[in-house]
């Protein structure tokens, strides 16, 4: 239950989207909650290396730092967000899974919120959210589709 799933298809390559995946600031051009990237690099990531990343949530910026704990590139990378609140080390585990099926790509996001301090209550609101609920704007994964599209000209 404390685990958010989003797949999408994407017109493109394995090699086409994995930047926009594997790159921290490749991502901050489809998640709009992504607000500033530390990072010396402007390449897909390393397994084991760390940045920093600024979101916004619920209009407020949250620092976290960010541990790369899998890399396989171009067909999945998973971030372990660190962070603290209320005096507390929490995490969130962030996955993207890349699977190619004829010309497109599956792309599925898992996000891992056993770790991130929420009561168990909440837990099952996001999940029901999550599981039957409709998004009233567009979704982060429906941007990324358009953003990679548009990118390779499909």
């Amino acid at each position: 239950m404390a685990t958010l799933n989003e797949s999408i298809k994407v017109s493109a390559s394995l090699d086409e989207i994995w930047p926009f995946v594997a790159d921290p600031i490749g991502q901050a051009t489809w998640n709009g909650k992504v607000s500033d990237v530390r990072r010396e690099s402007n390449q897909p990531v390393r397994l084991g290396e760390w940045f920093g990343v600024t979101y916004r949530m619920s209009g407020k910026g949250r620092d976290s730092e960010v541990e790369v704990i899998a890399c396989d590139p171009p067909r999945e990378v998973h971030f372990r967000h660190h962070f603290q609140w209320k005096s507390r080390n929490l995490q969130v585990d962030e996955r993207y899974n890349l699977r190619q099926q004829g010309d497109q790509v599956e792309v599925t996001q898992r996000i891992d919120l056993s770790r991130a301090g929420i009561p168990w209550f909440f837990r099952l609101l996001i999940w029901l959210i999550g599981r039957f609920g409709k998004w009233s704007e567009q979704s982060s994964m429906e941007k990324l589709k358009e953003v990679v599209e548009d990118s390779v000209g499909r």
